[in-house]
């Protein structure tokens, strides 16, 4: 199937600043930044090197187990919200995560993927008029209008299109918080993506509307 026609339900390629693989080695480099090195003991989480600027976790090694909110072990990648934020931990521990929770009685949830809702479009698979339908539904639920999350889309668009296909991640699964950081933080100044950070955190932690 045609690149674009799978990516926008078009043949035609999209207009913009975007071109296909036009992107510096450099940036396609930062893009693929490693989301850090963690380490899990009894009452604390240790991550080095947490590529995100704005978070409380980077650049402090020790997230300490009575700081932890609740943990997100499902998702993918795994979080725990500390504060008004989620910090992202890399996959391949899931198990010990679960032991580390048990073990200090964390309370255990699981949040809607509303970042996955609205960066679908950047996936490597056709978004179709019925996909386009149900996650404006879902997201409504959330309080997020079809006129937000177009205009979501249209701010990070051409970086969404660079992490997943200049990078040849080609990832058709599913894309999320942590995937529109890593995008983002390439093309904002500091003070541009603490601000942008914090729409991200907020919307990832959306709740849903109650109905009157």
């Amino acid at each position: 199937m045609n690149f674009f026609k799978k990516i926008f339900g078009t043949s035609e390629k999209p207009t913009g600043s975007w071109t296909m693989f036009s992107t510096s080695k450099k940036e396609v480099n930062d893009l693929l930044v490693s989301s850090g090195q963690l380490r899990i003991e009894r009452d604390y989480i240790q991550i080095d090197d947490y590529p995100f600027q704005p978070s409380i976790a980077y650049g402090q090694t020790r997230i300490l187990v009575d700081t932890i909110d609740e943990i997100d072990i499902e998702s993918y990648p795994p979080t725990i919200k500390v504060k008004d934020e989620l910090i992202f931990l890399t996959s391949e521990k899931r198990d010990e995560l679960k032991e580390f929770a048990r073990r200090n009685d964390l309370k255990i949830v699981k949040r809607p993927d509303i970042w996955g809702w609205i960066l679908e479009p950047f996936l490597d698979t056709e978004f179709t008029k019925e996909t386009d339908e149900r996650l404006t539904r879902l997201l409504n639920e959330y309080g997020l209008t079809e006129e937000i999350v177009n205009s979501i889309r249209k701010e990070v668009k051409t970086q969404m299109l660079k992490y997943n296909f200049d990078t040849m991640l080609w990832e058709w699964g599913g894309l999320g918080a942590e995937d529109v950081l890593k995008a983002m933080r390439t093309k904002y100044n500091e003070e541009d993506f603490k601000e942008f950070y914090d729409k991200v955190m907020k919307l990832a932690l959306s709740t849903k509307q109650t109905k009157k």
